[in-house]
Formats: structure tokens, C-alpha cells, sequence
């Protein structure tokens, strides 16, 4: 009996091992919290240069300011053509002119404030002044968006647009009530979702330079919001589909985050998934709000266990078996 003992134990490791090889194998995942990553943003995906244009630029109505580029042709005694960009202090060093204050002034009224600055060092020559390039500036976002912070947008991008380069709304933004601050101007409340309704562009406006969008959370949801600078992510592991490290998002619950991970795989027990919090397993639910740096781990199904490949049925049923055979070759 001491060999059949021998054989269970050794059974026993081999069935062991089995199965904690699979659950390592669905339990595994790399630190890649960047492919994981919801809401990717780098310097690349900020530029919007060059713009694409709704219209022509109406002379009247733009407002020239630092990063405005102008091309100045003189025809005098010989022709003369330069690129000149208007400086971080709003004024436009012309060579062989001077400088000229003309940020904050409509396009139509910069260019003939310029073109009699050049006349008066140019006499009798024909000046042509044109924009083009207009400039890009950051506009600071905050609230109920995916990642509150500064924009770099150009000087005819419109609010939809400014949200979407930070990564778009909040699941909880209040989108009927959206506030922009503006310098030296009254604030005004629009409504992104009457833009999308009835395609209203005074609820889509164009952002100035120093305008500060506030984005207010939906009422019923604002005690679930936890905002936080900390980038640390939210690591979801065990028995899903795509295990691995995912961007901290305000307010988003267990279940949220196991979505993001591709949901439960066959085996994995959805009911059961548990959260870690420092280090401590949590009691929680599946509508429980996750923290930044939280774990939650899926574990696998009873069944499975029970009746699954590699399964502890299976493995007594091999066991019996053997035993079996065994005591029938001991009997001969």
C-alpha cells in the first residue's frame, strides 16, 4: 500500500502543477499599460496644423494673435518677400520696418495698419499682406472629460473638436450644460448635445485664446467621482480575455473595468470577481467603484474546476483507475 500511497501523492503534484500552469497561463499578463491604455495621447495626435477649414477665414471676424504667420510681399525699387510670425507680445517684426503691435485686432484691420507702416518706409511701393498659417494656442479643459488638462487646438477649433483631443467625454459628463470662461467677455453655457440634435453652432463654438471649458458630471453620479492626478492604472487579471493594466478612469466600477478587459473568458467566474486594495483583498461588488491602483482579480468557475480540462473529476477518475489496475496486476 505504501507504493499506492507513493503514486497518489506523486498524482497529486503532477495534477497540481496541471492546473496552476493553466491558471497562470489565463492569470498572466505583461506590463503594458500603454497598450491597455483607453485613451492614448502624444504629441503627435495634439497638432492640428494644418487646419482643415469650415469656410474661408472672414477678414472682419478673425482675431490675429501670437503664432499667426503672414507673408509680406514690397514691390518697390526691387521685390522684396518674407515670412513673418507674429511674436509671443502680439507684435509683428517687419525687416527693414520695425515691429507692430496687432494681436487682438481683426485680420482687416492688422493688414492695413501694416501696410501704411511699410508705406511710410516704402513710399510708392505695392504692398500685399496675407495670413498664412494661423496659429495654434492650449486652452485648459476641466471636469467631466477622459483627460482634464490642456488642449493644443488651432484658432478655429471648435469646443467637439478641443474635447476630442483630450480623449473625449466622461460616460458621466452632463453635456447639456458645458461652461466656457472667457477674458473680458461674459461666460456662456452650451450644449453639446444640442449641436448633435439640431447642428446649433452657437452650442459649438470656436475657443478663443484663454477660454477655460468646465465639463459638470451628471447629479446622480457626481458622490461616485474620485478625480485624481495619480496615473497609476487599474489591474484587472485572472480569468479574463485580455488581462493587463488599464487607465484609471473617475467613477468606473468593477465591472467597468472587466468590460475594458475584454470580459470574462468561458471559464472565469464573473460573480466571484474580487478587488485588491493595498495589498487586501476588498469587499466588493460588481457595481463597487475602483481607486487608482486597484487590482481585481476574476477567478475561475466551480465548474470548471470540477469538470473543465485538467479537472479534479478528472484527476480522481485517472486516479481510480490506476489504483485499479493496480491492485488487479498485485492480485495475479
Amino acid at each position: 500500500m505504501k507504493e499506492i500511497w507513493h503514486i497518489m501523492i506523486a498524482i497529486s503534484i503532477v495534477s497540481g502543477t496541471a492546473r496552476a500552469q493553466i491558471e497562470n497561463q489565463y492569470g498572466r499578463f505583461e506590463n503594458r499599460a500603454k497598450e491597455k491604455t483607453v485613451i492614448e495621447l502624444g504629441p503627435d495626435k495634439l497638432e492640428i496644423i494644418p487646419p482643415v477649414l469650415e469656410q474661408v477665414i472672414d477678414p472682419n471676424e478673425y482675431i490675429v494673435g501670437p503664432g499667426d504667420i503672414f507673408g509680406v510681399n514690397i514691390d518697390a525699387m526691387g521685390n522684396m518677400y518674407f515670412n513673418v510670425t507674429v511674436g509671443p507680445t502680439g507684435d509683428l517684426l517687419i525687416p527693414g520696418v520695425g515691429s507692430e503691435k496687432i494681436s487682438g485686432l481683426t485680420l482687416i484691420t492688422a493688414i492695413d495698419i501694416l501696410k501704411h507702416r511699410i508705406s511710410e518706409t516704402f513710399q510708392n511701393a505695392r504692398i500685399d499682406i496675407s495670413l498664412i498659417n494661423i496659429r495654434t494656442f492650449k486652452v485648459q479643459i476641466t471636469g467631466a472629460v477622459n483627460n482634464a488638462g490642456f488642449a493644443k487646438i488651432s484658432a478655429l477649433t471648435r469646443l467637439d473638436e478641443a474635447i476630442e483631443v483630450i480623449g473625449g467625454l466622461h460616460r458621466y459628463a452632463n453635456e447639456k450644460e458645458i461652461l466656457i470662461k472667457r477674458k473680458s467677455e461674459n461666460s456662456i453655457i452650451v450644449s453639446l448635445a444640442n449641436y448633435i440634435n439640431t447642428g446649433s453652432l452657437n452650442d459649438n463654438p470656436i475657443l478663443k485664446e484663454g477660454d477655460l471649458v468646465s465639463v459638470p458630471y451628471i447629479d446622480e453620479h457626481k458622490e461616485q467621482i474620485y478625480d485624481t492626478f495619480k496615473k497609476m492604472p487599474v489591474i484587472v487579471t485572472g480569468f479574463v480575455m485580455e488581462p493587463g493594466a488599464i487607465n484609471y478612469f473617475p467613477g468606473y466600477s468593477l465591472q467597468d473595468y472587466i468590460g475594458l478587459a475584454g470580459g470574462v473568458s468561458e471559464i472565469g467566474n464573473y460573480s466571484k470577481a474580487y478587488l485588491i486594495r493595498s495589498g487586501k483583498k476588498q469587499a466588493a461588488d460588481l457595481e463597487s467603484i475602483v481607486f487608482p491602483g486597484d487590482q481585481i482579480f476574476v477567478p475561475e468557475s466551480t465548474l470548471n474546476i470540477l469538470f473543465g480540462k485538467n479537472s479534479l473529476l478528472q484527476t480522481v477518475t485517472a486516479f481510480t483507475s490506476f489504483v485499479l489496475t493496480y491492485l488487479a496486476i498485485q492480485s495475479k
